[in-house]
């Protein structure tokens, strides 16, 4: 009889294939699923292994790049119809406006600072940026893609500090 459980958990813990599905996942993240990339995350938490963990955060940080890449492709073909959309209203217009000068005013540091927060979501903050971004001048587009592979690791790797310091008596017991 095939026992699932521990199918599933040396599957998981493979860490080519947990790269991939990770990568994946945030890609995923990154452009339509309004969810925190920490979900996968504790897969590697339960499997314990160094090489979880290295591929966990390389598969973070590249997939958000990636993701961050296509986020502002589109940010870049929806910016001008905004735009045009804005000048029928005075009032969507000074709105948008408003936007484009917090973006500004916060950068290349703010997204940073907000990408690296665990359990943020990473849709909305890549979207926010990507829009509001005067025609992809305020962030270029390979500060866009490196803040986002950057905070990437800075995310996962707090991510996995408050973990291990959080669940350190149950990381002795793993199930896998």
């Amino acid at each position: 009889m095939v026992d699932f459980g521990r199918l599933l958990c040396e599957f998981l813990t493979n860490p080519i294939i947990y790269f991939l599905l990770v990568f994946g996942f945030s890609i995923a993240v990154a452009i339509v699923l309004p969810i925190p990339i920490e979900l996968p995350l504790f897969v590697a938490i339960a499997g314990g292994s160094l090489a979880l963990f290295t591929a966990a955060l390389l598969a973070v940080a590249l997939g958000k790049a990636v993701g961050a890449w296509l986020v502002f492709l589109l940010g870049l073909k929806v910016e001008g119809a905004m735009n045009r959309w804005a000048q029928r209203s005075k009032v969507i217009e000074r709105i948008m406006k408003a936007l484009e000068r917090f973006v500004r005013f916060t950068g290349t540091l703010g997204l940073f600072a907000l990408l690296s927060i665990p359990f943020m979501s990473d849709t909305a903050v890549l979207y926010f940026y990507a829009l509001f971004n005067e025609e992809g001048k305020t962030i270029g587009r390979r500060r866009f893609i490196m803040t986002n592979f950057l905070a990437g690791i800075t995310r996962v790797s707090i991510f996995f500090i408050l973990a291990i310091a959080l669940f350190s008596d149950w990381l002795i017991d793993r199930p896998c």
